[in-house]
C-alpha cells in the first residue's frame, strides 16, 4: 500500500541552525515518538526501533535512515527502510527549507509503501496514524528547536 503526506510549518530558528538539526542523527532520535532503542551509524546513518499499534497490530519496527541530497541549509533527503510488527516499509522523505520573518519555513512531503499486517490495516487508518506520528514528530522538532 502507498501513500503520500506533505505539509508545511514555521519555526522560529534560523534556517541554518534547523537544517543542522534536521540532518543530525543525534537530533533526529530524539523527536520520534514511541522510540524504544537507536543507534547512530555515523552523520548520515542511524537505526530506530519504534513501537507501533494501529488497530490489532502491535509490536515493534526497526527503521534503518539514511540522510542523503544535503544542500545545506535549504534541502535534504531522509530514506528509512524497516521490517516488523509482521510488515514491511520504506519511507522517502523531502525537506526543503527557506527564511520567514524571524524563523524558517519548513516544506516537507513523505512517501510510504507499506507491505504486510498493516498495509492489511486499510489506507483510510493507516494514513491517518501516519500523519499522527509525523505531526507529533513535527511537534517535537519545533518544541526543542524553539526552546
Amino acid at each position: 500500500m502507498k501513500f503520500h503526506l506533505e505539509g508545511k510549518f514555521t519555526i522560529q530558528a534560523l534556517p541554518d541552525n534547523v537544517f543542522t538539526s534536521l540532518s543530525n542523527p543525534d537530533f533526529m532520535v530524539t523527536c520520534i515518538p514511541d522510540l524504544q532503542s537507536h543507534e547512530i551509524i555515523d552523520q548520515d546513518h542511524f537505526i530506530a526501533k519504534v513501537k507501533v499499534g494501529i488497530g490489532l497490530v502491535r509490536g515493534s519496527v526497526e527503521m534503518k535512515f539514511s540522510l542523503s541530497d544535503k544542500i545545506p541549509p535549504k534541502h535534504a533527503k531522509l530514506v528509512g527502510d524497516g521490517t516488523g510488527a509482521g510488515s514491511r516499509m520504506h519511507l522517502e522523505s523531502l525537506f526543503d527549507l527557506s527564511p520567514e520573518d524571524n524563523g524558517t519555513a519548513i516544506s516537507w512531503s513523505a512517501d510510504a509503501d507499506m507491505s504486510g499486517l498493516m498495509a492489511g490495516i486499510g489506507g483510510p487508518v493507516l494514513k491517518s496514524q501516519s500523519e499522527k506520528q509525523v505531526n507529533e514528530i513535527f511537534t517535537n522538532i519545533k518544541s526543542k528547536l524553539e526552546t
